[in-house]
């Protein structure tokens, strides 16, 4: 079933990427971590991580990528009437009055800002390292400023916070002191790298994967992983550290539009 969502504000967030501020029929009711399909009816359907929701309110972050997207940035307005399924998939799991670390690389800080807002409501601590290409890439930072104080940046050629990656930054994090708990979502090579160290660490991790889906059902196959046969729009898209380390797709293969198993893209 179908949402109807009026586009009520629209934001410039970096570039090439922008905020959707949609109101709905009736509150979504997602949980951190899940995922909608967005349908422009006659140009077709996306899966997007919601990045935000409050009652009926929901923000979306979207990059200009392919046909849908570059279509929303070229037409949508306020006033626009877009419509969404969902919530779908498996979202991150809460903990609360712990210590964590978020660790979000790019677009993966899109479903880190809802975690760490629901996280701070639980009286969690939360520590946010962001990593970023360049200065024109960064975005989301004020909004995870609203919901802890400890908020790191790094970008690669050191124009915004520190020079490197976030992959760096959070080997200076955990220098400093334990968690509870890590939660990460970016380019898969990087959460890779979150997950085993992590784990070597003895701390819980969760990661958001992102893969082509296209029901967001479980039914067409266009997501699994193998050797486990999971799929990334039911049994994810967050999946525990353990589990991701059985996957010989994490971090080097996915399926692209025909089914292929091909190598993941850089």
């Amino acid at each position: 079933m179908y949402l109807r969502a009026l586009t009520e504000d629209v934001c410039e967030l970096c570039r090439d990427v922008k905020g959707y501020f949609l109101t709905l029929e009736r509150k979504l009711g997602s949980k951190p971590g899940q995922f909608i399909m967005l349908w422009v009816p006659g140009v077709g359907e996306i899966p997007l991580s919601v990045a935000d929701e409050e009652d009926e309110r929901v923000l979306l972050v979207i990059a200009r990528k392919g046909k849908v997207t570059t279509f929303i940035h070229d037409n949508v307005r306020p006033g626009s009437v877009m419509y969404l399924r969902g919530p779908l998939g498996r979202g991150f799991q809460v903990n609360s009055n712990g210590r964590a670390l978020i660790v979000g690389g790019g677009c993966g800080a899109v479903p880190l800002l809802f975690l760490t807002k629901v996280l701070a409501r639980n009286r969690s601590q939360v520590t946010v390292a962001l990593g970023f290409k360049d200065r024109d890439s960064v975005m989301l930072v004020e909004e995870f400023l609203k919901y802890t104080k400890d908020v790191y940046v790094a970008t690669e050629d050191g124009s915004v916070g520190v020079r490197g990656t976030v992959i760096d930054l959070m080997e200076k994090l955990v220098s400093d002191g334990a968690y509870d708990f890590v939660y990460t979502c970016g380019k898969e090579a990087m959460m890779k790298a979150v997950v085993l160290k992590a784990l070597d660490m003895g701390l819980e991790v969760e990661a958001s994967l992102e893969r082509l889906v296209k029901c967001g059902l479980g039914i067409c196959g266009s997501c699994s992983l193998e050797p486990l046969g999971l799929r990334v729009c039911v049994d994810g898209p967050v999946f525990k550290g353990r589990v991701l380390t059985q996957l010989d797709d994490f971090g080097r293969w996915w399926r692209d539009a025909s089914g292929r198993r091909v190598p993941l893209p850089a």
